[in-house]
């Protein structure tokens, strides 16, 4: 499998929102499978463009009842200072092999790209972006993450560590700020670690996006313990699973992008953090720490724990 090449720049056109309900505003309705061992959710039918590969358009959530290597080609974003990245060797700390990723991000750091400006719209952030690619087959993507033990959360807006973003999609706006909304988002929010899938509906031009939330895990489990994140995006079959610690935690049988197909789409991570100015006084400092991050056709191809013989990115 090919290693991930990165970019560091400033990333830019993501929006939130905080419906966490179904596609038509409802709350999904929550049953138990047949054999006793998952639960469904069940948003209902709708009269989509799109059809999914499921009658009933299902969620599923696969849990018991009861319960790089990187190489940075250029550095075109400005506005931002040193010690907002670094790349560290220490491999009592690492989550394989010697090298992980520290990213930090502090009141103020906001930096701009080409004709996008984070500070002018009430956006922070510092990420590494994927190249694109095509919305085709079976794309998959797995990393580990880890939070300092000072992290804390905004008040009001959650902050984005992780999400698939998207070129040539459809367009809108959110709350008064011209949007391109991504695909996929992981959001650290009220003490939680949460998988948001952005369902993207209506007009290709005027698009509109309810968020669909997983929650996955506190965020006092991930201070100071890595969490291995692996998650698979299957165009072919209009299908989304995920991955905890190499424990599969769901399926969403549902077109990963919604209603609309884009050019392409990218993997992005390290801190962002979207309508700043709700947060009382200044931001909190945020420090995260990555490894391992891979991407490949499969999840076998992504996640050691699912294949212990990946070799250690470094």
């Amino acid at each position: 499998m090919k290693k991930l090449f990165l970019i560091l720049i400033l990333s830019f056109f993501s929006s939130h929102s905080f419906a966490g309900s179904c596609p038509d505003g409802s709350a999904p309705v929550r049953s138990i499978s047949a054999d006793g061992t998952y639960f469904v959710f069940n948003c209902g039918n709708s009269n989509n463009e799109q059809k999914s590969s499921s009658s009933n358009n299902q969620i599923t959530e696969i849990n018991p009842v009861n319960h790089s290597g990187w190489e940075q080609l250029s550095n075109t974003m400005t506005g931002l200072s040193s010690h907002n990245f670094q790349y560290l060797n220490d491999s009592t700390k690492s989550r394989r092999g010697n090298q992980y990723q520290s990213f930090e991000l502090r009141d103020g750091d906001c930096g701009s790209y080409r004709d996008w400006d984070d500070c002018a719209n009430d956006r922070q952030r510092v990420e590494f972006t994927a190249s694109p690619l095509p919305p085709v087959g079976k794309q998959c993507m797995a990393f580990s993450i880890m939070l300092d033990d000072s992290f804390v959360t905004m008040d009001s807006s959650p902050t984005a560590l992780g999400q698939i973003q998207q070129k040539g999609g459809p367009t809108g706006f959110m709350e008064g700020f011209k949007s391109n909304p991504g695909v996929l988002m992981f959001h650290a929010q009220e003490g939680y670690y949460d998988f948001d899938w952005l369902y993207l509906h209506g007009s290709r031009t005027d698009i509109k996006q309810t968020d669909l939330k997983f929650r996955l895990l506190s965020l006092n489990d991930m201070k100071g313990k890595w969490t291995d994140i692996s998650f698979c995006l299957d165009f072919a079959k209009n299908n989304m699973s995920l991955w905890v610690n190499g424990k599969r935690k769901f399926d969403i049988n549902q077109p990963p992008t919604g209603l609309h197909l884009p050019e392409s789409i990218f993997f992005k991570y390290g801190i962002y953090q979207s309508f700043v100015s709700k947060h009382s006084g200044s931001t909190p400092t945020q420090i995260v720490y990555y490894d391992e991050i891979r991407r490949g056709s499969s999840v076998e191809e992504v996640d050691f724990n699912i294949n212990p013989n990946l070799k250690v990115i470094d």
